[in-house]
């Protein structure tokens, strides 16, 4: 079940309040996962190392085809008279002057006819190393858009915080005034007055701790998707106002299975454990090159060649030429055995790495689903406790209001509703994110 589109819907397309600072830009949740798919580090590395490896198979396909090199020299005898003699029994006879130029060309080919299945290793090798690079890519952007997600719901959750604890001042300050009206009268004492200015310095202090967290999450959700964390940015953020019943859960139970039924899902679709397959075929290819060395080579090979004091004559003075060369190793001082022992260890080490893989994933898909079980609990417990209190404030109000009940029952009630609010909306997102992670680690 593809549950993107709904999670869009609730976070963006059906979103009607857009929060935005002046002449700042506000982001939705797909432009900034766009913008970190384009601009994260991370990301862009992975991808320039793609095509670093696909450049290695066309490298490997090279050597199926022949070396071909050109070559030309010239030289010129500074001192032609020079050494141009012969001693004959004592008597010097000069043998005259020699021409002082001298050229030189000559083109050589050369191909291996068989190299102990090296090159077919090397292809390998080199193939398997790019689909492992794919994989990688394709992992890295899912880690990357998991984490907006997750740095995009911590801002979401921090800016509802802000938003709440300032419509709740604004509630406590138009009470104050009351307050103080009732004072001024004389229905209530000074004591009142001074006990509910105590109790909206305290929400004062509570706003700014949350304005500063939600500055910190909004400065590092910028920085994570590769913007200037100094901009003057914000990201659309409002949520739906719904209610999580037992059939989305159910629902949503259904589509990812039981513990069984993910983890086979995430072995079958997850990029990272691909990505290992992928580096088990990459090492096995790596020992056969490495067994290669046992076996002979044969190579042809042939050419042209040309010299002469004057660059003319290229027929006569040139010669052509073509041959077989066979070389077989007979001991290299143990070279090749250790190359193949290394490769088999590296071949080992990441035959255990997939193993611990496997399990990192078991555990990462039980720990989502307690995760997931948990903020079902949370949600149901919330929403009773978030009723509940606003119940008992609203009592408590009109119990203030007739004089039998104390501004201090008031202020406690106050913040009981404040804190199971703020709980309630924490364990919306809480349950949202449980299900975008457990999709993550199952791999869709």
């Amino acid at each position: 079940m593809n549950r993107i589109p709904i999670f869009l819907i609730i976070f963006s397309i059906i979103s009607t309040n857009v929060f935005s600072q002046e002449e700042g830009n506000s982001y939705t949740l797909p432009e900034i996962i766009e913008i970190a798919m384009n601009q994260n580090l991370d990301v862009l590395s992975s991808k320039a190392l793609i095509t670093a490896s696909n450049s290695s198979i066309k490298s490997a396909f090279g050597s199926y085809l022949p070396n071909v090199s050109y070559t030309m020299g010239y030289s010129r005898q500074l001192n032609t008279a020079g050494g141009q003699t012969v001693n004959v029994g004592g008597q010097i006879i000069p043998l005259g002057e020699t021409p002082p130029n001298s050229y030189n060309m000559g083109v050589s080919a050369g191909m291996y006819l068989f190299d102990g299945f090296n090159r077919e290793a090397n292809f390998t090798s080199a193939q398997t190393n790019f689909e492992k690079a794919k994989l990688s890519f394709e992992q890295t952007k899912n880690f990357i858009k998991i984490n907006v997600i997750r740095k995009y719901f911590d801002y979401a959750l921090k800016k509802q915080v802000v938003e709440f604890r300032k419509d709740n001042l604004d509630k406590g300050k138009k009470e104050l005034e009351s307050i103080k009206a009732k004072n001024e009268v004389g229905q209530i004492p000074i004591t009142i007055v001074y006990s509910k200015e105590a109790d909206l310095g305290s929400l004062e202090l509570e706003l700014a701790k949350s304005e500063n967290d939600l500055n910190l999450s909004r400065v590092s959700l910028l920085s994570f998707i590769g913007l200037e964390p100094i901009q003057n940015a914000d990201f659309v953020t409002e949520i739906e106002r719904f209610k999580t019943d037992e059939t989305e859960i159910q629902n949503f139970r259904k589509s990812v299975g039981n513990y069984q039924d993910a983890v086979k899902n995430a072995l079958k679709n997850r990029k990272d454990y691909q990505a290992s397959l992928k580096s088990l075929e990459y090492y096995n290819a790596q020992t056969r090159i490495a067994r290669s060395y046992y076996f002979p080579k044969l190579q042809l090979g042939g050419g042209w060649s040309w010299s002469n004091n004057e660059f003319v004559d290229f027929s006569n003075k040139g010669r052509s030429y073509i041959g077989l060369n066979l070389s077989v190793p007979i001991f290299d001082g143990f070279a090749t055995n250790t190359q193949i022992q290394f490769s088999e260890y590296n071949y080992k080490v990441q035959e255990y790495q997939k193993i611990n893989l496997e399990r990192t994933i078991a555990t990462e898909i039980e720990q989502a689903f307690l995760n997931l079980e948990a903020s079902e609990k949370q949600i149901k417990i919330a929403e009773k406790s978030a009723f509940a209190s606003e119940m008992n404030l609203k009592v408590l109000q009109e119990r203030f209001n007739v004089g039998t009940a104390s501004i201090m029952d008031l202020i406690t009630a106050n913040n009981l509703y404040i804190n199971s609010k703020i709980n309630y909306i924490s364990s919306l997102y809480y349950y949202l994110l449980a299900q975008k992670e457990i999709e993550y680690f199952i791999g869709n």
